[in-house]
């Protein structure tokens, strides 16, 4: 095999190179075997691997370029969806001279699920783009406390939970935990692994913010897919059900925006829109390119 592709590596959400999230955004035909581009996931070795198809999908405007587009956890794993690697795929594909010349501004990603995830650049440099949301659903009491046991096993202490919710309707593997404030987020060591087995493969910790730049901060921890320490250094999907809980919580007007922090060491700055009534959220931010090349395959 032969194979020159042209990729990139993006930190996504942040202005900072250093900050953020980081995928590795590769063009490359989507016949591709799942193993084959999860090997190429395993040797990139980034938070995650977006994988372009190398030809446009049709499109009736000539001013909105439509890709499909394939995740890869650093595992090898193929994931559903993923709005880091959605935000730095944009990135990448606006980045283009060809695309620049053109004017061309907005970007409509397929999932192999068959999801449309539309991206614009917007005015200030930020990036949008729009995923679907579910509100997730509160736990029972049996049920929250045979989860409180992982999570204070992971946090070395007995933890103070308000809420355990249970995502849905694509958000199956996802669960948020609101803790109190007290247990401050970003300061606290969390051993992942102590998650595992708890039946979910996404663990999203969040809390009020502990200042008035944020309306809540959080983290998410993925240990059976993440490489140590487990923690995804931001994680766009998880406001999948992050916004609709803390909108109804704090009484967040439909279409109004707010600024959230994930608090994770590289920590990340976006701003959300929840559109109730389409059933999705609008996420914003900044990326940096940080390197550009040629894969050899």
């Amino acid at each position: 095999m032969n194979i020159r592709a042209p990729y990139s590596l993006v930190t996504a959400f942040t202005s900072n190179p250093f900050g953020g999230n980081p995928a590795a955004v590769i063009h490359l035909n989507p016949s591709h075997s799942p193993e084959f581009l999860g090997q190429i996931a395993k040797n990139l070795n980034q938070p995650v691997l977006s994988v372009l198809s190398t030809e446009r999908i049709p499109s009736d405007d000539d001013k909105t370029l439509i890709y499909g587009i394939k995740y890869f956890a650093p595992n090898g794993k193929p994931i559903p969806l993923c709005g880091h690697g959605t935000l730095a795929a944009t990135k990448f594909l606006l980045s283009s001279p060809e695309v620049q010349a053109k004017g061309i501004q907005d970007i409509h990603f397929i999932t192999d699920s068959g999801v449309m995830v539309k991206a614009v650049q917007l005015d200030d440099e930020f990036i949008e783009i729009e995923i679907p949301t579910a509100a997730p659903t509160s736990v029972s009491a049996f049920e929250k406390e045979r989860l409180k046991v992982f999570v204070d096993k992971a946090f070395g202490r007995d933890v103070v939970i308000h809420d355990i919710k249970a995502g849905n309707n694509g958000y199956e593997h996802y669960v948020l935990v609101e803790l109190d404030l007290a247990e401050d987020l970003q300061g606290s060591t969390v051993d992942a692994k102590q998650l595992i087995g708890n039946g979910f493969v996404i663990n999203v910790l969040t809390t009020a913010s502990p200042g008035p730049q944020a309306a809540f901060v959080s983290r998410m921890f993925a240990p059976t897919m993440i490489n140590e320490p487990g923690e995804d250094h931001v994680c766009g999907s998880a406001h999948g059900l992050l916004v609709p809980h803390w909108y109804s919580k704090l009484g967040i007007p439909s279409g109004q925006e707010i600024q959230v922090k994930q608090v994770s060491t590289r920590g990340g700055d976006l701003r959300v829109v929840f559109q109730q009534e389409e059933g999705r959220i609008k996420l914003r931010g900044q990326c940096v390119m940080l390197s550009t090349g040629e894969l050899h395959i």
